[in-house]
């Protein structure tokens, strides 16, 4: 254990990292929060615990400064360290909220930025599991407010369209494979390591009931709860993390952020 510098993180910054006064500010140039919901679960030996909100923080970072730079600025929420993670309780390190723990988690903290002025939410989650909770939270602050607006944004559906002009596995890339491990290339090199993750694809009747094009969480129409990852990986993740590549990562990121952007642009500014 050492004292080094693990990774530099790049603005703009988070509520967390604004003062009291900052936020006032821009409360005067805008009343809409992106909120990234995170995850601690494992990732494979080859990424941190943390990947899904390095992911959810990166995802709104971009967001915030495309859409200055287009003249509609938005603020930075807290960045959410835990979800609903329920099914990769099998390896160490994960932290899991029950569904209504998260969903008390998320309205308290939507319902806490409205009363102080904030009325246009965007949750956009780094971790597909909370989903589900992070709807039913979104209903919920909108019962119990006058005007709040809150929408949730998953962008694994764009996403999962265009990955295979993106990737360069043929099989089926999940939790922690190429896709995944790319874009945490792309922000935190220091703390991947591509290397250590071993091969693992899943048989592809397996594979659609967890990332297929029928699952709801990737634009399909049926919702597979899962039990355990483990019965299906015993590494914790699902693909080839050694193909991965920065510029993987921002190809996807780009794909991401252009769609969160569009949708941001269409309903809280047009």
């Amino acid at each position: 254990m050492t004292d080094n510098v693990l990774y530099v993180q790049k603005g703009p910054a988070t509520l967390t990292e604004m003062s009291g006064t900052e936020v006032a500010e821009a409360l005067k140039h805008t009343d809409v929060l992106l909120l990234p919901v995170g995850a601690t679960e494992n990732h494979g030996a080859h990424l941190p615990l943390g990947t899904d909100t390095m992911e959810a923080r990166e995802i709104c970072r971009r967001v915030a400064l495309r859409m200055q730079v287009d003249g509609h600025p938005v603020v930075i929420g807290p960045v959410i360290p835990f979800g609903t993670s329920s099914f990769h309780m099998g390896f160490p390190g994960t932290v899991t909220l029950t569904s209504s723990t998260l969903i008390t988690l998320l309205k308290e903290v939507g319902l806490s930025l409205y009363k102080t002025g904030f009325r246009k939410f965007a949750f956009i989650h780094g971790h597909d599991g909370s989903l589900p909770s992070m709807m039913v939270a979104a209903q919920d602050i909108v019962d119990m407010t006058p005007d709040a607006q809150v929408m949730v944004l998953n962008w694994l559906t764009p996403l999962s369209k265009v990955y295979h002009t993106i990737q360069v596995s043929k099989k089926g890339e999940g939790h922690g494979g190429e896709g995944e491990t790319s874009r945490i290339l792309v922000t935190h090199p220091e703390i991947v390591h591509p290397e250590r993750g071993i091969p693992h694809h899943l048989d592809p009747t397996v594979m659609a009931k967890i990332q297929g094009p029928e699952h709801i969480k990737t634009g399909g129409a049926i919702f597979y709860a899962t039990r355990s990852y483990k019965d299906h990986t015993p590494y914790g993740h699902i693909g080839d993390p050694s193909l991965a590549k920065p510029e993987t990562g921002e190809r996807g990121y780009a794909v991401i952020v252009d769609w969160v952007v569009s949708v941001l642009k269409r309903d809280y500014f047009s």
